[in-house]
């Protein structure tokens, strides 16, 4: 042998129990070829530095070579395969890179090879055969051989679909990664794990993957270190072989239900007799439930791994009661040393932030988390991507791996996108090429998605058998995307029945034709293997092929424990899949970039980015929809009714689309059916409304007055109390003998006079100088307001229809408002009219005061000018031009806004002039005390009191006016009276 052969040292390994005779053979044959072999056994002795010295001997060799036999890769070999690949996975231009050849023994199995060794190609070879030539040459290459032993049948990328457990064989680029975080769980110093591992403050059960949306997180525990843990891969650092997975799970908006179901399954292999249900009261009642039933079920032998996967929802969506719990629960376990738990979560780098509100873990996140930064995936990362797996399929990826690289030099997050484009260009294959210029034309690495799934659309709306199926695609679509103010979506799930109804608009049968058309389940003009929704069920992995009853239902795949992924016990309305949720493929559907030029977020997936930027209040109302229906659903039967949505939130909950078993959507329903009660009695409320706008406008009333005709409807029915004049409490007991009527000043009273005369006034108003005698011959009640628009308007009102009806009088002066305010435009014979109908309406006799009557109720006993004293400081007192009040020559008053006199009449003077039943004189005498005949064919009427247009003298209570019985006017009203002897 050449002298160079002579200092390669080949480091073997091997099972001590069962391929010692076989490692005899093979070093001779080794030592016989030039080699010089080193086995562990003979070198390496039990002690606490023994990782120590196995990562020295593996450092001084140029090559490593692996007997796989009966026992597989376990313990011991584990540890020096996972050194040896930590070397191998050292850059392709480091010397140090140590080359790797499995040899496969005949009782060995080729199927359960670890996922990282099935990188390389395996030579088989049995005891009594000679060393394989090609292998010595491999060895002195430092070169790995190709002999088609270890091929892939199918399609070697999964496009958009995360990596599984059973994808670990396909799982390239990741490699070195994968082995540099297995680094942090257990112990972080050497030791002998045969002895004993110190549970010091160095020893690690929390892991924590961190990085950006799209960098293969999941990716990385799912198909990278679960299969090697499952295999061994942490005996060394832990002493367990065994582990028991408990998940992968994602805490969702119910992280305790989420958590409850992976324990139950985990723990109970019979579906029968799980309960999460009643595990899930039972850590919502005490936090240590996790540690007590991890202490139940713990073996000497077996370590218990809980994965919580997008640990970020968490943060974004848990409720809040469930989210408490499920980080105390985790941190009693954590914080117990003899429970045997370790933890692997994985989060988006940038939500980070939430840890700081989780009261429990955050205390124990700096001393007991290791974290690990998944950095995005290098050049050299994607390029084993691309050329891993065509190596095994034997596909040529030569012209298509620069220009995919080239794609993702400066795209963070790129490896689904890169999976995807790959898995486009396989299905496009001609002779085993995957072809460059297919991929230029359809859009390169991000034009790719954004045309496949607009085909997948345009087919939908294609579709005849799917009536909207586009939209209905669009809408589970959002309705699966947490929405972000900033535009950095997540994904959100629901739960399989909401799905059918949100996508078939609740038409089920519909929504899951959608769904299996989204999942790459309906095959008619062929999706291009693209799938951007998957399924989750039971709590376990998630599921991309998850088959559900319906067309286009693929067979039913089994799971390890015999059962089909996402079966459930329970079978109520859903039909065995209550628990089945829905989920996006992935975040890349609904991320965006930065555009070059402007900046700006442009979605990988235009169409999908854009329907979500047109619809972000949805997240808004899908919370508001949310917070209403509980709030509904904890009140009482009655406090149901005012807790319904209104008109205007159902116009938004209904584009929610909430499913019909959700609380939300049976708050909805209820909704609307209120809001059906509430057309109808609006429709006839619109009726009667418009046929009182009508009235209104007939009689020119105000359309406040649209309500009073309501008002006067139910008065009518004697729903209410109708509105009459109101009397004074006491009949007003009139003087013995004669009164006098008229100015008690003399002085004033002549000098006023003369000024009348002068101007030619004295037969239209006066102040009744000098004074008459009167009398007044009974006792009398006199309304204690003036008659107002209410009381004159509802005698309007229910006159209608009757032969030469009444009329409405014209609105106060200067505004619209009528109710309480004291009636004007009203003549001598409207009042006398009215007094008549309110006769028979009470059976009493009204009529309207005598001159004297009027005067001595207004004077209330006194002699003074004003009822108030002798100035005519009328402030607070009166309604009138100069009063000092807020509607002085402006407006009517509402009655009873001033005091009342003694006898407790409001108003006598000011306000508005009122009528008496007296004959106009311009002179005053012992006509003032008596009604005019009915023969009188005198049409003058006295008018007293004064009113809001007259100066304050006007006030007085000897002031005196008149009009015609038939003029209405809008500064004269009047007071009803009633003799006492009636009563």
């Amino acid at each position: 042998m050449a002298d160079s052969t002579q200092t390669e040292q080949i480091f073997l390994s091997y099972s001590r129990t069962n391929n010692l005779a076989e490692a005899v053979a093979l070093r001779a044959g080794l030592e016989q070829a030039g080699f010089t072999v080193f086995r562990d056994e003979d070198s390496i002795y039990a002690g606490d530095n023994w990782m120590q010295r196995l990562q020295a001997a593996l450092q001084g060799c140029s090559a490593f070579v692996l007997l796989y036999g009966r026992d597989g890769v376990k313990r011991w070999v584990g540890a020096e395969v996972q050194y040896a690949l930590s070397r191998h996975l050292s850059p392709h231009d480091d010397p140090q890179r140590l080359p790797i050849f499995p040899i496969l023994l005949p009782d060995g199995d080729l199927g359960s090879l670890p996922p990282f060794l099935s990188l390389f190609q395996v030579q088989r070879w049995q005891l009594g055969e000679a060393l394989p030539e090609r292998l010595a040459q491999a060895i002195r290459d430092k070169s790995e051989w190709q002999d088609g032993s270890n091929t892939f049948d199918g399609c070697p990328y999964l496009g958009l679909s995360a990596f599984q457990q059973q994808d670990a064989r396909l799982f390239f680029g990741r490699r070195k990664e994968t082995l540099e975080a297995l680094k942090f769980l257990g112990a972080q110093r050497e030791a002998n794990p045969e002895n004993h591992i110190p549970m010091d403050g160095q020893y690690c059960r929390w892991l924590q993957i961190e990085g950006n949306s799209g960098a293969g997180k999941s990716s990385l525990v799912n198909a990278g270190m679960l299969p090697l843990i499952r295999q061994g891969a942490l005996w060394a650092r832990t002493s367990y072989e065994k582990w028991r997975i408990i998940g992968p799970m994602m805490p969702g908006k119910q992280p305790l239900k989420q958590l409850a179901e992976a324990l139950e399954h985990a723990f109970k292999p019979d579906p029968a007799s799980r309960d999460s249900l009643a595990l899930r009261r039972r850590m919502e009642a005490d936090e240590e439930v996790l540690t007590s039933l991890l202490a139940d079920h713990k073996q000497a032998d077996t370590a218990l791994l809980l994965v919580v996967d997008q640990f970020e929802e968490l943060f974004t969506f848990a409720e809040e009661a469930e989210k408490r719990q499920f980080d105390a629960q985790l941190a009693y376990a954590l914080a117990d040393a003899t429970c045997p738990l370790f933890l692997i979560s994985t989060v988006r780098i940038d939500f980070l932030d939430g840890f700081e509100k989780l009261g429990k873990l955050s205390e124990r996140y700096n001393d007991q988390c290791k974290r690990y930064l998944l950095k995005t995936l290098s050049q050299d990362g994607i390029r084993e991507v691309i050329t891993q797996p065509a190596r095994l399929a034997g596909l040529d990826a030569s012209e298509i791996t620069p220009a995919i690289l080239s794609d993702t030099e400066n795209e963070p997050g790129a490896l689904p996108l890169v999976e995807n484009a790959l898995h486009y260009l396989w299905e496009h294959r001609k002779d085993n090429r995957l072809s460059y210029e297919l991929y230029r034309q359809q859009g390169r690495l991000v034009g790719l998605l954004g045309m496949q799934a607009d085909a997948l659309l345009e087919r939908l709306d294609k579709d005849k058998s799917l009536p909207k199926g586009r939209e209905g695609a669009l809408e589970l679509l959002l309705a699966l995307t947490r929405i972000n103010p900033q535009g950095n979506h997540t994904r959100e799930r629901i739960p399989l029945l909401q799905a059918r109804q949100i996508a078939g608009d609740e038409n089920e049968a519909k929504g899951q034709a959608i769904i299996d058309y989204l999942a790459g389940r309906r095959q008619e003009g062929g999706n291009g293997g693209l799938r951007l929704i998957t399924t989750v069920g039971d709590g376990r992995n998630p599921s991309p092929a998850l088959p559900l009853s319906g067309k286009g239902a693929l067979p039913q795949r089994r799971t390890a424990d015999g059962g089909t992924p996402g079966s459930s016990p329970d079978k109520g309305r859903l039909g065995g899949v209550s628990s089945v949720s829905v989920d996006l493929i992935h975040e890349t559907l609904i991320r965006a970039r930065p555009d070059e030029k402007t900046g700006k977020l442009v979605g990988y997936w235009q169409t999908l980015y854009r329907y979500i930027d047109n619809n972000r209040d949805r997240l808004f109302y899908r919370d508001q929809l949310k917070e209403q229906a509980a709030a509904w659903q904890g009140s009482g039967w009655f406090g149901r009714w005012w807790r319904l949505a209104g008109w205007s939130d159902l116009r938004h909950f209904r584009k929610v689309r909430p499913g019909r078993a959700t609380q939300e959507g049976c708050f909805l329903r209820w909704s609307e059916r209120m809001a059906w009660v509430q057309g109808g009695v609006l429709a006839l409320l619109l009726a009667f409304v418009g046929q009182a706008y009508l009235w209104t406008l007939d009689h020119g009333l105000p359309p406040n007055y649209m309500l009073t005709q309501q008002k006067f409807r139910l008065m009518n029915l004697g729903w209410l109390t109708e509105p009459l004049p109101e009397m004074v409490e006491k009949a007003i007991q009139p003087p013995e003998g004669e009164f006098l009527v008229g100015e008690y000043d003399k002085e004033f009273g002549e000098m006023v006079n003369k000024a009348l005369k002068d101007i030619g006034s004295y037969g239209q108003q006066n102040f009744g100088y000098p004074a008459a005698n009167a009398t007044i011959p009974q006792p009398f009640f006199i309304g204690k307001y003036e008659v107002t628009y209410e009381q004159y308007d509802y005698y309007v009102w229910q006159q209608q229809g009757a032969e030469n009806p009444p009329t409405y009088p014209g609105n106060p002066p200067n505004e619209s408002g009528r109710g309480q305010r004291a009636v004007v435009n009203v003549s001598w014979n409207d009042a006398n009219a009215y007094l008549q109908w309110l006769g028979k309406k009470s059976g009493e006799s009204y009529r309207l005061p005598t001159e004297a009557e009027w005067e001595y109720a207004a004077r209330a006993r006194t002699d003074t000018p004003y009822w108030w004293g002798d100035k005519e400081d009328a402030q607070g007192m009166a309604n009138c031009n100069g009063c000092g009040s807020q509607w002085d020559n402006k407006f009517v008053a509402p009655v009873g806004s001033f005091k009342a006199n003694d006898f407790g009449l409001h108003d006598t003077a000011g306000n508005v002039w009122e009528w008496t039943c007296s004959e106009w004189k311009a002179d005053i005498d012992e006509g003032a005390g008596h009604c005019v005949e009915p023969k009188s064919q005198s049409a003058a009427r006295v008018l007293r009191g004064g009113s809001w247009y007259s100066k304050p003298d006007w006030l007085r209570s000897s002031a005196r006016s008149w009009g015609s019985t038939g003029n209405r006017i809008n500064d004269v009203g009047f007071r009803v009276l009633r003799s006492a002897r009636t009563k």
